[in-house]
């Protein structure tokens, strides 16, 4: 059978790397470059054409593997005309070729199987997810080659020192190398440049940011809920933006957050309703005060629902001040936390959160700042007055 494959040139030259007999393919770029969707046609491509080969698909948690690589596969498996149900076990999350090959999908979390049996080919999947412990499980149990992408958002990272590994390829790409965007997409590409410089160094050109501007660090992702003692929650309203909503945990004073509303193109009516039907403890929501016409429509249906306190960097020290853990299949939580970043120019950083990528931190910040406000203010209030 001929398989005819549109790609870029991000999937010619990972493909001229594989048979030069690269041990790390490394593949840094900016959004859009096609870096994932030419990886994946090449595990395919190399499933198909060499039998009994073994490959596993690994990101650091399975949400956002199911968000990002499996729905690539399956879209490109699809537009091959080749793909079978009968060969997807998806249980197990393994799809089996005709020719005894087999590709599988997994995440960091599943111990069994990053300490499990051996594969010829690993696929890291956002590799600046994984810590070096990860990373060199992944590596002991491949017996071939390794690739990984990343948008070098980190100033420091141990990918980086893999490059200067003689048995290492550094591919780089950027949105130029993806033929298939559309001009609407390479527009707001190249616009990132008026939101912010080191930004558009980043995800436009997938170069290493100059210096450090993310504004939170400390983030920790967690998996089993503990015993919490009190929660609340942060609403952050949007439209062509996401509406967010989160449930903000505390416990034993560490702060543990849940994503429970993502969503982009809903009316206010259909926000409403979400909200109202989540939020059914009688615990407080804490809203965006720009919409006090939403906030008076949640009160009518019984949601406990108050303005936040918006002063942004005050809350954004509230918010580093505490140990805060994301629940694993908070994907865009955890997605924004690592783009979340202050303005800057060449060296010079302002203490401004770039307005991009920030609705979830805006509707942690709402919770974690007012809530507290709150509870000092009742206190006061109980003791002094």
């Amino acid at each position: 059978m001929e398989l005819q494959i549109d790609h870029t040139i991000v999937f010619s030259k990972n493909l001229k790397a594989f048979e030069d007999g690269k041990r790390f393919i490394v593949n840094q770029g900016g959004s859009r470059s096609s870096k994932t969707y030419s990886i994946i046609q090449l595990l395919i491509f190399l499933c198909l054409t060499k039998p009994k080969l073994q490959v596993s698909i690994v990101r650091k948690s399975f949400p956002s593997l199911r968000g990002s690589v499996l729905r690539d596969f399956l879209e490109v498996m699809n537009n091959l005309n080749i793909y079978d149900e009968n060969n997807h076990n998806k249980t197990e999350q393994r799809y089996s070729f005709d020719n005894g090959s087999t590709l599988e999908f997994f995440s960091i979390d599943n111990a069994q199987k990053v300490r499990g049996r051996k594969r010829d080919i690993c696929y890291c999947n956002e590799g600046n997810e994984l810590t070096f412990d990860d990373f060199q499980q992944l590596s002991l149990r491949t017996t071939s080659t390794l690739f990984i992408d990343f948008n070098p958002s980190d100033t420091e990272h141990f990918l980086y020192d893999l490059m200067k590994d003689d048995r290492s390829i550094l591919i780089k790409s950027t949105y130029k190398d993806n033929i298939y965007l559309s001009k609407d997409i390479i527009t707001e590409i190249e616009n990132l440049i008026n939101v912010d410089e080191n930004y558009y160094k980043v995800y436009a050109l997938g170069e290493r940011p100059i210096s450090t501007t993310r504004i939170y660090s400390h983030f920790r992702q967690y998996v089993d809920e503990p015993p919490i003692d009190d929660w609340c929650y942060g609403l952050d309203f949007g439209y062509n933006h996401p509406a967010v909503l989160v449930k903000v945990k505390w416990s034993s004073g560490k702060i543990y957050i849940e994503e429970k509303i993502y969503e982009t193109k809903l009316t206010i009516n259909e926000l409403i309703q979400k909200v109202s039907q989540i939020v059914n403890d009688g615990k407080t929501v804490y809203c965006d005060s720009a919409r006090p016409d939403i906030i008076e429509e949640l009160r009518r249906l019984g949601v406990k629902s108050i303005m936040s306190n918006k002063q942004v960097k005050e809350g954004i020290n509230e918010v580093k001040s505490n140990e805060v853990y994301v629940h694993c299949d908070s994907v865009n939580t955890w997605r924004e936390y690592k783009l979340y970043s202050w303005k800057s120019k060449g060296d010079q950083v302002f203490d401004e959160p770039i307005k991009v990528h920030d609705d979830a931190m805006d509707a942690i910040r709402y919770a974690i700042f007012t809530h507290k406000k709150k509870k000092f203010n009742d206190f006061y209030t109980k003791v002094f007055i």
